[in-house]
């Protein structure tokens, strides 16, 4: 569940029943996924940001479990009384992925707060040009349907129109999300 390292077994132990927090209000964006029909009373969340935001999601978990390292790309699990976070934050395709289980909701609070989207794929495969992507296989179909488009498609009218500007998208790049991204 998260990385290859952590057992269900040691995760159905770590979130019992009485350990969760009452259901949240969650933001669409990152997508969460209550894992109570595994056994596990937790909610899991993996997604994508730009490498330099991936210190404000290893920053939000330590202010939450300070036992946390303070450096950016880590494995592990923290608990804080009741609370536990399991979490993995990797380098991958330019950016940082974090997968992360728990049942703080004062810590999926924190990272709805702040404001994370994907970096795009101009920047994700820098040498994938716009007309080749309509076909997107492997690595870069993952991407898309896995970190892009739950971003894009909780994304508000505003947030869409400013994401192509932020990352300096070309007439090309501007035009294939507008045909591919619904």
């Amino acid at each position: 569940m998260v990385g290859a390292s952590t057992p269900v077994d040691e995760l159905i132990s770590a979130y019992p029943a009485s350990a969760l927090d009452a259901a949240p209000s969650l933001a669409a964006f990152p997508p969460k996924v209550f894992l109570g029909d595994k056994g596990v009373h937790a909610y899991r969340t993996e997604f994508m940001v730009g490498l330099e935001h991936g210190a404000r999601v290893a920053r939000a978990i330590a202010s939450e479990f300070g036992s946390v390292p303070g450096r950016t790309f880590q494995e592990g699990s923290a608990n804080n009384g009741s609370k536990a976070a399991h979490f993995s934050l990797s380098p991958e395709c330019g950016g940082a992925v974090a997968t992360i289980v728990t049942n703080s909701g004062a810590l999926l609070g924190k990272i709805d707060g702040l404001g994370l989207r994907p970096p795009p794929p101009w920047i994700v495969f820098p040498g994938m040009e716009p007309e080749a992507a309509g076909s997107l296989q492997g690595s870069a179909a993952y991407w898309w349907d896995w970190f892009f488009l739950p971003y894009w498609r909780a994304a508000t009218a505003a947030e869409r129109l400013r994401y192509p500007d932020a990352f300096k998208a070309s007439p090309e790049w501007r035009e294939f999300i507008k045909l591919y991204a619904h």
